[in-house]
């Protein structure tokens, strides 16, 4: 990668341009994601599947990112990141029209796994790039205005894929109409003004490369962070990918109307990601520790309000909006200050490299095997509204456990972060 003797543009126009596409990519890449929820129960009857098997259709694709974001994330560090990214939204997109063309569960459990590799690399690339972009003292509050795009696009894809499933009769629409967009969005992508690092943080060989990269194991608040994003991912994938399921069974709703109170919820976290970056800010300032001081409060808050919101399962709907709202909003948080923490830790050499490979197992050992487990759980307790509630009842102790290891991340996190720096150069 070639350099020039100028530093790469730290907020501006070019930085909020940057912020825009990526937010709007981030949002199809969840719509993508989420339409899956919206029409999994008619699928599901359409395609003859159990419970198990759609869980296993939603952990491939958690499996596919997993397994890839480590290597993509270097490939996004060493190559373009403008590149990579402008690519991985084609591939997702066009795995995405797939998926709307399988006719049994074998088929649309590959190409749920396609997309799931078009996805892999793009959250870390993307927060590398605006951690980078923007100054380091408004990172939370730019990377929750990024991280917006997973609500809404949880949103659009649940809200829409639930009212084209329902005035189609046909589930496999819905898929066709959103790989559209990110096909658009990836060649924007292409032409945005990417950054370099300084020569002096290109030392090494490969081999070098890689052996510094797993020396980010040693910085703790890092490793501690990873464990915490296993446990409370665990059960936020499964309530992402099995809440339009639920409401279906335990209510009787069309998938129209599943979709959109799961999206109207969803949209809640619209003010929950912004407004949390910004309170972690704030916290940071006052307090060393403050933005994993702010991650484990956040979780148990999180998890006492999801147990509600389970519990409020059977009654009135407008009491289980009023708890999935306040639910929404305080769990919106959890990733994008989850991201900035180790932002704040790695290195401009490894920002995406070393966000990848935790991110990578994150997905590995916590995101993927949420949906499974529930899956499998539901179906040995005989499936049903019953059956996936109290699947649900078996995660919530798993996930706050996250809160201890944010404690434990709070004695090592300020000197970790004060030995990085952010400067870097502008790509020629």
């Amino acid at each position: 990668m070639n350099m020039r003797g100028k530093q790469y543009e730290v907020g501006g126009r070019s930085a909020k341009l940057i912020l825009t596409i990526l937010l709007l990519l981030y949002l199809v890449n969840w719509a993508d994601r989420s339409v899956l929820a919206a029409v999994l129960e008619p699928m599901k009857i359409d395609l003859g599947l159990t419970d198990t098997q759609a869980g296993l259709i939603q952990s491939v694709f958690l499996l596919g990112v997993g397994l890839f974001m480590f290597p993509v994330a270097i490939l996004v560090e060493r190559w373009s990141r403008r590149k990579a990214i402008g690519l991985m939204a084609i591939i997702w997109s066009f795995a995405t029209f797939a998926t709307g063309l399988g006719r049994n569960f074998i088929q649309v459990f590959l190409t749920r796994a396609a997309v799931g590799i078009g996805e892999a690399g793009f959250a870390t690339g993307g927060v590398g790039w605006l951690s980078f972009a923007f100054p380091k003292e408004v990172r939370a509050r730019i990377v929750g205005i990024f991280n917006i795009g997973i609500p809404v696009g949880s949103a659009i894809g649940l809200l829409v894929g639930g009212f084209i499933a329902t005035q189609t009769g046909d589930w496999r629409i819905a898929f066709y109409v959103f790989a559209i967009p990110g096909i658009i969005l990836g060649i924007i992508t292409l032409f945005l003004p990417d950054y370099a690092i300084l020569k002096e943080q290109e030392t090494g060989t490969d081999s070098g490369f890689f052996k510094n990269l797993f020396r980010m194991f040693k910085v703790r608040s890092y490793v501690f962070n990873i464990i915490a994003c296993c446990l409370w991912m665990f059960l936020a994938f499964s309530l992402l990918g099995w809440t339009p399921a639920l409401l279906i069974r335990a209510y009787g709703m069309t998938p129209a109307l599943a979709g959109s109170i799961g999206g109207a919820l969803g949209l809640m976290a619209i003010v929950g990601a912004p407004l949390g970056g910004f309170l972690a800010d704030v916290m940071q300032k006052r307090y060393r520790s403050g933005r994993v001081l702010y991650m484990a409060v956040t979780v148990i808050i999180w998890v006492l309000l999801t147990l509600a919101f389970l519990m409020a399962i059977g009654l009135p709907i407008p009491i289980l909006i009023t708890i999935g709202i306040f639910q929404g909003l305080v769990g919106a948080s959890l990733s994008p200050i989850s991201q900035v923490l180790w932002s704040d830790v790695l290195p401009a050499r490894f920002r995406n490299s070393g966000f990848g490979m935790a991110a990578c197992i994150s997905f590995l050992f916590g995101a993927m095997w949420g949906p499974y487990f529930t899956g499998a759980i539901s179906d040995a307790l005989g499936g049903g509204a019953g059956g996936l509630k109290t699947a649900f009842y078996f995660m919530l102790p798993i996930a706050l456990l996250a809160a201890l290891f944010y404690f434990i991340a709070m004695k090592y996190y300020p000197a970790d972060s004060e030995k990085v720096s952010d400067i870097v150069m502008s790509e020629k």
